[in-house]
């Protein structure tokens, strides 16, 4: 990239961002961070719980991005975010070196998986990268089983049990052919006699195997210890292998 074109993204990036400053870093555990972020223009805009906050994590660029805040305080202009920096991107390689007082620049919250208007109860399914996206969950609906994949099911336990999460939770191994997660959403739809509400994220390939696996699902089981097909499905691919931004 020219010296120009750089100027030009940064030129842009003053126009339309907003600029951020990192009030706190809490790391959880050696793979996942917590970062909390204030701003002025977070006091007059409206977060709805799912919505995405994207971040530059490099100037001279227009890349952008995007993490799910887990609340949202407008009173005081603050959030917060769980990062998982997987990987070498820009993102993976800021969050790796943040540190209180630094700074950054937002664009958001905008639309990405509006949570509101979900049935009493929901069974979520995600990974590592959808811990941001089950806090933002547990701020609009109290009656959620939790089910995770993971590469490190032992790390992400301990995360979810200090997050206030571990309730209600099971966590699998990450497998290539997702059957392990897909048979776990189906104990859980098997073991709901009332109408629930479906919530993929993460990884592309697991939300593209559970949405076809639950599309099958009967909508009145007619034998018992089957799997009810549920009220609506939220699906959002946060990441794909091979490729980077998919969000």
């Amino acid at each position: 990239m020219t010296k120009m074109t750089e100027r030009l993204a940064d030129l842009a990036g003053g126009a339309l961002l907003s600029a951020a400053e990192v009030t706190e870093v809490n790391r959880c555990s050696s793979d996942f961070l917590k970062v909390e972020l204030q701003s002025e223009a977070f006091r007059s805009v409206s977060w709805v719980p799912g919505a995405k906050l994207q971040f530059r994590p490099e100037r001279g660029t227009l890349g952008m991005r995007a993490y799910t805040p887990i609340w949202w305080d407008p009173a005081n202009g603050a959030t917060q975010l769980i990062a998982f920096p997987h990987g070498d991107g820009p993102a993976a390689r800021w969050f790796r070196r943040v540190k209180t007082g630094d700074t950054c620049e937002v664009f958001g919250p905008r639309r990405s998986s509006d949570l509101r208007g979900l049935s009493a109860r929901t069974v979520f399914v995600g990974d590592e990268s959808s811990v941001g996206l089950a806090c933002a969950l547990r701020t609009v609906n109290g009656d959620v089983r939790h089910i995770f994949e993971a590469t490190d099911p032992a790390e992400l336990a301990a995360v979810l049990g200090d997050l206030g999460l571990a309730a209600q939770c099971a966590i699998v191994p990450k497998n290539a052919d997702r059957a392990p997660l897909v048979h776990q959403a189906r104990d859980e739809a098997e073991a709901s006699a009332a109408p629930f509400d479906l919530v993929v994220s993460g990884d592309a390939a697991t939300v593209h195997a559970l949405r076809r696996d639950a599309r099958r699902w009967p909508r009145q089981p007619r034998q018992p210890r089957q799997p009810r097909q549920p009220r609506q499905i939220k699906a959002k691919a946060y990441w794909a292998q091979g490729r980077s931004g998919l969000d």
